[in-house]
């Protein structure tokens, strides 16, 4: 019993300790048992203290959690959606992020904020040229059309040629690049993308009328007249289109004919506005 103190002031007493020293005392005292059954006692009880070891693993993950149960509710909460936000936006999926710039920037675009969608779509191209992504021509045909819209022509060229080149047969993006051209007077450029564009989409009068415009601007006459006629033959009740092959006509000196093209073009306008 002597042994039993002694122990209980030096270190915690665990239970096969205890079982030990009781059929230790027990002998001491002509108790049953024997030597082989301590014997048994004592191998038990060393086998249990060399298989028991906790992996780093485990301790760390509990010193964690005993660190985390000291932070109050807030804290807690704050913690919680500091890890939620790392997991979804920094560490799993940045194209979430990039997914939420791109929305939002369509959503702005739509209600014809365009300096507004075109931060969210600079943002989302930054962030796919990082990490060396394949490119979205959507965004880089709105970014050119946020540029159009807010009368920076020049800076819409870059993404248009982009996007075109992304979808090198989309109608719309050639058709809207071949105006910016356009409004740049830059017509000889403009000019052949106006033509892809009557290749792909031949029944599109306003294409026609573009034509005619940068054959005019590029002092082409006759075939700015073949344009604005082909253009009244596929929309015939577009007042603009006989108002400029009637300006053609007075600029060549056919008089005659620019005076039917203007009477047709008010008596149109006319039946369009009541």
């Amino acid at each position: 019993m002597e042994e039993l103190k002694r122990k209980k002031r030096t270190e915690p007493i665990e239970e096969a300790d205890i079982e030990n020293d009781i059929d230790d005392s027990s002998d001491d005292t002509g108790s049953k048992g024997s030597s082989e059954s301590r014997s048994k006692a004592r191998r038990t009880k060393k086998s249990k203290q060399s298989t028991y070891e906790k992996p780093k693993a485990d301790i760390l993950k509990n010193v964690k959690l005993g660190a985390y149960r000291t932070l109050s509710t807030t804290e807690k909460i704050i913690k919680g959606l500091s890890q939620v936000y790392e997991d979804i936006f920094v560490k799993h999926d940045e194209g979430i992020k990039r997914s939420f710039e791109k929305e939002e920037g369509i959503k702005f675009f739509q209600k014809n904020d365009f300096a507004r969608a075109l931060e969210h779509f600079e943002i989302y191209i930054e962030e796919e040229e990082e990490e060396e992504g394949e490119k979205d021509a959507e965004v880089m045909y709105m970014s050119a059309m946020c540029h159009v819209n807010l009368s920076q022509h020049k800076d819409a060229i870059d993404y248009f040629k982009k996007a075109d080149s992304l979808t090198p047969n989309d109608p719309d993006i050639i058709f809207e690049f071949a105006k910016c051209l356009l409004h740049l007077e830059n017509y000889t450029e403009a000019l052949g993308y106006f033509q892809k564009a009557a290749e792909i989409n031949p029944d599109d009068a306003d294409t026609f009328y573009n034509l005619g415009t940068c054959y005019e601007k590029s002092e082409q006459i006759e075939e700015a007249k073949k344009m604005y006629k082909k253009a009244i033959d596929l929309d015939p009740r577009e007042p603009v289109y006989y108002h400029a092959l009637g300006f053609v006509y007075e600029n060549s000196g056919d008089h005659k004919d620019a005076i039917v093209c203007f009477k047709k073009a008010m008596d149109l306008e006319r039946k369009k506005h009541g």
